[in-house]
């Protein structure tokens, strides 16, 4: 009986001491570049803080905070840009601070933002933010309301550039 304690004891012993082996976690997410799919990962949260502080300051109107939040230049975009709704590219931090204006001056918008994502994507120097918004605008006195998503490319911890797509609210 002494024996098979002894026995059962060693190879609980020997057996616990293997290396066990799982497979690496699937990446929860990826992009689609160039016919390859690259994994992406969950980014830095502090980048929905800066994107919430972008929005607000949009909402305030404040052109040089958006502005101060924008970099001159990224090492994966190149110049400051933004790709807006109907598919115009805006370049630049001034230009972008310039069509703002109008933009502010003509319709009033008004941001209202529902969901907010950071990701990390495989090879690439900066992060992502994926946020969606309601936005509120008025013109000629007449409200109007659309549903949109930006995908927000953020370097050094400023906005490197952004794209829009909207839906029309009803």
């Amino acid at each position: 009986m002494k024996n098979i304690v002894i026995i059962m004891l060693a190879c609980i012993a020997i057996t616990s001491c293997q290396p066990t082996t799982t497979a690496p976690a699937a990446a929860p997410g990826y992009l689609n570049a160039g016919g390859e799919r690259v994994n992406a990962y969950d980014g830095d949260p502090a980048n929905l803080t800066l994107v919430d502080a972008y929005l607000d300051a949009h909402n305030a109107k404040d052109l040089e905070a958006i502005a101060a939040m924008n970099i001159d230049s990224t090492e994966m975009l190149g110049a400051f840009k933004v790709v807006d709704a109907q598919g115009n590219l805006i370049e630049g931090v001034d230009g972008h601070k310039n069509a703002l204006a109008a933009w502010f001056e003509a319709e009033n918008p008004q941001w209202n933002t529902y969901f907010a994502y950071s990701m990390k994507v495989d090879g690439q120097p900066g992060e992502w933010v994926i946020t969606g918004h309601k936005l509120t605008r008025t013109v000629d006195g007449e409200e109007t309301s659309s549903y949109d998503i930006l995908d927000i490319y953020i370097e050094d911890g400023k906005i490197g550039g952004f794209w829009v797509y909207s839906r029309k609210d009803k």
